[in-house]
Order: C-alpha cells, then sequence, then structure tokens
C-alpha cells in the first residue's frame, strides 16, 4: 500500500469513527429494549409555546371530576409525580409548596397528576396533599385511567413510561404552565431557578391578561 493509500485509509477510518460517536452521542444508536425515558414521545418547548393542552377528565383528591373544560379560565402550573416516589418527587412537591405561597396572584393554581393511578387513589391524594401542605382551592391532585393520565402527560409535552417487569415507573421532572385559554405556554426543569422565576412570572402576567380580558366590553 503507497504512503498516500495508507493517509487516505486512515482519513476515512477517522471520519467513521467521527460519525459514529456524533451518533451514539445524539441518542440515535440505542440497544433493542432500551427503554430510556427519551425514548418517549418529548417535544423541546421553544421559548413560548403556543400548543393546545390535551383534553383529560380526571379525578381529584374530593373526587370530582376536573377536566381541560373544567380548568379553562384558570392558569395553572402542573406536574406529574407519584405518592411514593423514592426519586425526584419529594423535591418537586417541596417546590409547588413553596411557589403556591410564593405567588402572590391567587388566580394560579397547581396540579399535581399521579402517574400511579392503580395505587394513587382520591383518599391516598388527599392525605398526601395535607402532608404536602397543600393550599385547597390552591393546589389539586389528579389521578383516574391509566391510560389517560399518560396520555396527557404526552399531550403536554413531557415524557412518562409505566412501570414494567423489568423497569420502574418513570416520569419527567418537568414543570409545564398552561395558561387560561387552555394553551400550553412553557415546559421547564423543576431544578432551574431561573427558568422557574420566569414561569411564575409568566403564569401571573397571564392570569392578569385573563382578568383584563373578562372585564373589557
Amino acid at each position: 500500500m503507497s504512503k498516500g493509500q495508507k493517509t487516505l485509509t486512515v482519513v476515512l477510518w477517522a471520519t467513521l469513527v467521527l460519525a459514529m460517536v456524533g451518533v451514539i452521542s445524539a441518542g440515535l444508536f440505542r440497544p433493542p429494549g432500551d427503554r430510556s425515558i427519551a425514548q418517549n414521545t418529548y417535544v423541546s418547548p421553544s421559548p413560548t409555546l403556543d400548543a393546545d393542552a390535551p383534553d383529560f377528565v380526571l379525578l381529584n383528591e374530593d373526587g370530582k371530576t376536573v377536566s381541560t373544560r373544567t380548568m379553562k379560565g384558570s392558569v395553572w402550573i402542573a406536574e406529574f409525580i407519584f405518592t411514593h416516589c423514592a426519586g425526584p418527587c419529594k423535591e418537586m412537591t417541596a417546590r409547588f409548596n413553596e411557589m403556591q405561597k410564593t405567588v402572590h396572584d391567587k388566580d394560579v393554581k397547581f396540579v399535581s397528576i399521579s402517574v400511579d393511578p392503580e395505587r394513587d387513589t382520591p383518599a391516598v391524594l388527599k392525605d398526601f396533599g395535607k402532608d404536602a401542605g397543600a393550599i385547597p382551592g390552591r393546589w389539586t391532585f389528579l389521578t383516574g385511567d391509566k391510560s389517560m393520565v399518560f396520555a396527557t402527560a404526552r399531550g403536554m409535552l413531557v415524557p412518562a413510561l409505566p412501570a414494567t417487569e423489568d423497569s420502574p415507573l418513570l416520569h419527567s421532572e418537568k414543570f409545564i404552565l398552561v395558561d387560561a385559554m387552555g394553551k400550553i405556554r412553557s415546559v421547564v426543569d423543576s431544578k432551574d431557578d431561573a427558568a422557574v422565576a420566569k414561569m411564575i412570572h409568566d403564569a401571573e402576567t397571564y392570569a392578569a391578561e385573563a382578568r383584563k380580558a373578562a372585564v373589557s366590553p
């Protein structure tokens, strides 16, 4: 093999290796059966979204029906958790508790949706809410049909996967902001202080705009 051929071979192998690294880094190369949460349908949000919140019919901690229709007119921040979570749910719940106290606009609501509805009945959620310090009428907890819960998560642009024999229940650590018209406006990391602060500011802005629109001729 000539010197020129050797050089060309090295260049081609280097290009191939770099291409493979790029594919793996992009998450496009996954072994069969990989159940990473990134595999679930998820749309990375733009700075300002304008997507319709999904249609859902669920039960709150008092056993009363809550739906997309009944939520219209309210600005709300949602999360997906479950009561016996040994992972991030404790921190997410603590943050909701803090937010309900610091968000001055009472028209901004908080909604926690259980991704384990088989165990998280309304009664269980009611006790959980009391322990979490939820303010009645301000922070509500939802449960219901399992397929609807996971469809709601997908519609809210966050990943969630039910438990299997080989994998635990998985869910997003994102907070989702929905305006009074039922539009998803942002999806942010619950651990990102700056993003959460902006979400709170936006929520209060949307609530003020909704009140203004309600009294306009």
